[in-house]
């Protein structure tokens, strides 16, 4: 086997080093050295460094991959939160508005079961009893209507929650490695 001579890459001291040699302790300083080739050269690096060097760019990474999770979510929840914020609102008018229309149907379907069944009690004509229904299902479609729209506003509620705590987590994650 032949051997080499190059230079520590710490101190300058001169180490003999054979063809196949990857790693080698300078003898002087005590530095940890990695053997590079090239096609016209060979020299050495310190091995600290290198892993200096790849907890830098790991720790890089792990911000561009917050960075983009963020920014993942941001572009997924946009439409949802210009909606939001284009649509005024006062707060608890939507909770008035629903209180307003869950009495309105309960009245209306009390009124039209009220007026059917008394005017099928007094022998009203065929018309009146009619009439009494189409109330009360109209008040029954408005109930429903109702309930399909709270369940829809919960269901958005939770999303916009659930976004807005993930984001804060990552937000939270990325502040770390900015604080180091």
């Amino acid at each position: 086997m032949e051997t080499l001579s190059v230079r520590c890459n710490h101190c300058g001291a001169p180490l003999q080093v054979s063809d196949a040699t990857r790693f080698v302790t300078c003898q002087f300083c005590h530095s940890s050295l990695e053997v590079k080739r090239t096609e016209s050269s060979i020299f050495t690096e310190e091995v600290a460094k290198i892993a200096e060097n790849t907890g830098k760019m790991a720790e890089s990474l792990e911000v561009i991959a917050l960075q983009n999770e963020i920014e993942r979510l941001d572009r997924e929840n946009a439409p949802a939160l210009a909606a939001a914020q284009a649509k005024p609102s006062t707060p608890g008018t939507e909770v008035a508005g629903g209180c307003v229309q869950i009495i309105g149907g309960l009245m209306l379907t009390a009124f039209g079961l009220f007026f059917a069944i008394s005017s099928s009690q007094n022998r009203a004509p065929f018309i009146f009893p009619l009439f009494g229904g189409g109330f009360a299902l109209i008040g029954v479609i408005s109930l429903f209507a109702m309930l399909t729209k709270t369940s829809a506003h919960s269901a958005e509620d939770g999303k916009s929650n659930s976004y807005e705590t993930r984001r804060a987590e990552l937000l939270k994650k990325l502040a770390s490695y900015s604080d180091k």
